[in-house]
């Protein structure tokens, strides 16, 4: 992952394809109406061969589901077909289960949110997202703990009983696995679990928790835990990281740290219904209102993305005026603010070096306020960047290993989890929206590697049909983005 020199975008130089225009005036420079809808899936259909690879109803509109679209879960990213094959995986079937339309429907809606053009009167879409509410999420303070199927109680403190949450974590690695004992009896959604490969159930520093599975725990120890019950901002290590933050003895960072009653956490997830009524929240998030860090220097660290998004930059039209914008944004946090944080734009499954934006120096965490924090804002007309699939960030220095219990010590990947299209800034002219330049997305413009999904690994090529964005020089421009896509650096 060493940094080298990246070829800026402007390689085909922003005003080549106006001035072939305006010299020729052969191509046709009409730009395609973007779109962007968020509402409940109403129907959803695997589509017949040749017409993209499924087509789905939201808001009342039909969209396009390109073929190679992968599909952002919360926790993974699934084909259309992967959808079709149920919460527990198995052959694809019929109905996915997710529509308001399906037989039977579900019992609470799935939302999506899809972004893309309108090419020849078809909505076809360049980003496809699906939860049960992505907004959603719930708060308050661990009443209990049920070892046997890692369910806890979340409320205040003293009143009612609260939300019955349990994590959805296949392979167990926060605490009771979905098949395991106790557990087992309410199955969860599979397509809706937790991120294996990160750390989504953390301290707010990014330090892992655990659901314990009995009083004596080896893989989520009581020892991680000061005596104190008040005891809530420490080091996991020999070395404090700071006067604030004690160290704890016998503490192994190797391990995520137990949840107790009387934490006060955040979770965000899916309705489960559950035996005998009432729902389950199946979670595939969790944050626990704690101070937990790692000694300086010292291996495992801990670090996760809170936020990222991506400018798209945009193409010109002669008769569009319009705002575009390539910035890029970050805020994450880590268990070591002694060391940097590199980040990077990288497609998974095909250019996983990416493009470095802060190069091997990094970014320096806080070691003030909000101790661990690590933000930027790289700014907008800069068109030196490919737009990517996801973003990376790692301490510089560290192995970034992965350890025996799952967990991934100083690596941290995220979806971009907005992208900014351009702007209309003459508002009427032309009437709609600009469209969003899906030809600039490296891994919809190009495809190329592959991706592990229900089915194993699926090859992933350019989208079809593609959401163009209807300039005459996109092909020119966006073969002229997909060197930029696969430039070392």
């Amino acid at each position: 992952m060493n940094p080298k020199p990246y070829p800026r975008r402007s390689v085909w130089p922003r005003w080549a394809g106006a001035l072939l225009l305006a010299a020729g005036g052969a191509f046709a420079q009409t730009p395609n109406p973007s779109f962007t809808l968020v509402g409940h899936i109403e129907r959803f259909a695997l589509a017949p061969p040749g017409e993209g690879v499924a087509a789905m109803t939201v808001r009342g509109i039909p969209v396009t589901l390109p073929r190679h679209l992968l599909v952002t879960l919360p926790g993974q990213y699934l084909t259309p077909q992967d959808l079709f094959r149920g919460p527990l995986g198995g052959p694809v079937q019929a109905s996915s289960g997710l529509a308001l339309a399906d037989a039977p429907p579900p019992r609470v809606p799935f939302e999506a949110e899809l972004q893309g053009n309108i090419v020849g009167g078809r909505y076809i879409a360049g980003v496809a997202r699906i939860s049960q509410g992505a907004l959603h999420v719930g708060s308050g303070f661990i009443q209990q703990i049920d070892p046997a199927t890692g369910e806890l109680r979340i409320g205040p403190l003293g009143g009612a009983d609260g939300a019955r949450v349990r994590l959805n974590d296949p392979k167990g690695i926060y605490g009771q696995a979905n098949g395991a004992g106790a557990k087992a009896a309410l199955p969860l959604d599979q397509r809706f679990s937790l991120d294996p490969d990160n750390s989504p159930v953390h301290a707010r520093t990014g330090f892992p928790v655990c659901v314990p599975r009995g009083v004596a725990d080896p893989l989520c120890p009581a020892g991680n835990r000061p005596p104190s019950a008040a005891a809530r901002r420490y080091t996991c290590g020999a070395v404090p990281a700071e006067p604030l933050a004690p160290a704890l003895a016998g503490c192994d960072p190797r391990r995520p740290a137990p949840l107790r009653e009387g934490d006060h956490v955040a979770y965000a997830g899916m309705l489960a219904a559950a035996p005998g009524g009432g729902f389950v929240v199946a979670a595939h998030g969790l944050e626990a209102e704690l101070g937990i860090y790692t000694s300086p220097g010292a291996e495992p660290v801990y670090l996760y993305i809170e936020e990222a998004l991506m400018g798209t930059l945009g193409e010109e039209f002669p008769t569009l005026t319009q705002e575009e914008t390539t910035r890029v944004r970050v805020v994450g946090f880590t268990t070591d603010p002694t060391r940097p944080v590199e980040v990077r734009l990288i497609d998974s499954g095909r250019n996983e070096a990416g493009t470095s934006l802060t190069g091997p120096a990094g970014l320096t965490p806080s070691n003030g306020p909000q101790f661990g924090r690590f933000r930027n804002t790289w700014p907008a007309k800069d068109n030196a960047r490919a737009v990517r699939r996801d973003m990376l960030a790692r301490v510089v220095g560290s192995p970034n290993a992965k350890l025996p219990n799952g967990l991934t010590s100083g690596l941290y990947v995220s979806p971009i989890g907005e992208y900014i299209g351009p702007e209309a800034t003459r508002f009427g002219l032309p009437g709609y929206q600009p469209p969003v330049p899906f030809e600039n997305f490296c891994f919809l413009e190009k495809g190329g590697g592959t991706v592990e999904t229900a089915a194993g690994p699926v090859p992933v090529g350019r989208l079809a049909p593609f959401p163009e964005s209807g300039h005459a020089q996109a092909q020119l421009v966006g073969a002229s983005n997909a060197r930029a896509c696969d430039a070392p650096n």
